[in-house]
């Protein structure tokens, strides 16, 4: 997937922008508070429907606006889509291709982007939330039914945590007990053919940006004990757990508490790697993602990187550029430093001065 044009209004501090973009590297160069973030803001917001850098959307429209609106045209091979999302403080609006359409997941499919920002480092040192998100992002784009299986075991966990909370519900504990098994089993089956897919690009990525340093990843269950995904197994667990479950009044064991466990050099790398390596394990868990969804070598996904040269040292710069250069992806980046990287004939550099996007010596 390319995004070919991009256009922005009432996003932060950009009132209006168009962009017509490169297929190879878009460096977006600017002063800090200039409006560059908000550039890879705006793509985000249309890719997933938030933002990266805030959890409100009134942080992210433009004061004295009601609303923001981003559109972009993107191709998939020889397809072209028209996508757009309307964004006030109460409610949203997306198109596809001038129709309405009523979720984000169906407009995230046209866009598909990995956002790699300074906070990143969280991918590994943060929340399981985090790490099962990122594997499911990547069952979202290899599978196009995981979506609805996803949708159906949060629907069953509801449901199943309403029995454990409220008395008079608790007869229907077993019936939904079965469900949120059923439902698991397939998540954990997704989880695992998108780690498989995930593995290789991972080890290729690590071995250029971490060298001789040791990644391995490995999905836990979600269950406190190791013991096999069996229907029975988990009906048996469950049942010796239920009192305990009823006190805390919340399925305490399952799919969403699963977490990837990340090694380093064969130790936890939460707790043996550098703040160094950290970032550098997670940009190079991020560009893994972003290539594990490219079943044919197009390039498929792209990458965005807000504050590329932030916290790395010369080194270690050089091989992300390098790295980035060598992945036949469409990326857009953003820096304080216009010299940061070599630009070829197809690559596109556009500065950002208070709100405003120039490209080249032209505005935009």
């Amino acid at each position: 997937m390319l995004l070919e044009q991009l256009s922005i209004n009432h996003c932060r501090i950009i009132d209006s922008a168009e962009l017509m973009l490169s297929p190879g590297v878009n460096l977006i160069s600017g002063d800090n508070g200039s409006g560059k973030s908000s550039i890879l803001e705006a793509v985000a917001i249309l890719s997933r429907g938030r933002s990266f850098r805030s959890p409100r959307i009134v942080d992210v429209i433009q004061h004295k606006q009601d609303h923001l609106l981003i559109r972009a045209k993107t191709t998939d091979d020889d397809n072209a889509f028209s996508i757009g999302i309307q964004k006030s403080r109460t409610s949203t609006r997306i198109r596809v291709n001038q129709q309405d359409i009523n979720t984000q997941a169906a407009l995230s499919r046209y866009l598909p982007v990995t956002i790699i920002d300074p906070n990143s480092i969280e991918l590994v040192t943060g929340s399981p939330s985090l790490r099962r998100a990122y594997i499911d992002w990547i069952a979202f784009y290899l599978f196009p039914e995981f979506h609805k299986v996803w949708q159906n075991y949060q629907r069953v966990l509801k449901q199943r945590n309403l029995c454990l909370r409220v008395p008079s519900y608790l007869s229907a504990l077993p019936v939904w007990t079965d469900e949120l098994i059923k439902a698991q089993i397939r998540i954990q089956d997704y989880r695992e053919r998108s780690l498989l897919v995930l593995k290789p690009q991972l080890e290729r990525l690590c071995e250029r940006l971490l060298g001789d340093h040791s990644i391995s990843i490995k999905l836990t269950t979600g269950f406190a004990q190791a013991m096999d995904l069996s229907a029975e197994s988990q009906k048996a667990f469950y049942l010796e757990k239920r009192d305990n479950e009823i006190k805390s009044a919340r399925t305490l064991s399952g799919a969403h508490r699963a977490d990837l466990q990340i090694m380093f050099n064969q130790s936890l790398a939460q707790q043996s790697a550098s703040r160094g390596q950290l970032k550098l394990i997670a940009i190079s868990m991020l560009l893994a993602q972003s290539r594990s969804i490219d079943t044919n070598n197009q390039g498929k996904g792209i990458i965005a990187i807000d504050d590329l040269a932030a916290e790395l040292d010369g080194e270690n710069k050089h091989k992300l550029l390098a790295t980035l250069r060598s992945l036949n992806q469409q990326l857009l980046l953003t820096t304080t430093q216009s010299d940061l990287i070599p630009l070829e004939a197809d690559d596109r550099m556009f500065h950002v001065k208070q709100g405003k996007v120039f490209l080249k010596n032209s505005s935009v």
